[in-house]
């Protein structure tokens, strides 16, 4: 879905060097240029884009549909597989 911002939510986003946080009803967002997005993510091309976009969109799934791991065990798991102390 693209959205067209208005010229008021453009101008926060500029004067803000790309970034802008705003306040809603009931929670804070943050909108930012697509290219400072980027730059975030360290993506160059529109393939590395695509790619983590479908990554998070996977991701999300997989939450949405319970196949996640306690945040203990996947640590353990982490620290197992790389030698680090417990």
């Amino acid at each position: 879905m693209m959205t067209k911002l208005t010229p008021e939510l453009e101008e926060a986003v500029a004067s803000q060097q790309g970034c802008a946080m705003l306040s809603g009803d009931d929670q804070s967002y943050i909108l930012m240029r697509l290219d400072v997005y980027r730059q975030l993510l360290g993506i160059d091309s529109e393939d590395e884009y695509a790619a983590s976009i479908e990554a998070i969109r996977e991701g999300w799934e997989d939450v949405q549909a319970g196949r996640t791991v306690p945040m203990n065990d996947f640590l353990q798991e982490l620290k197992r597989k790389y030698g680090l102390p417990s």
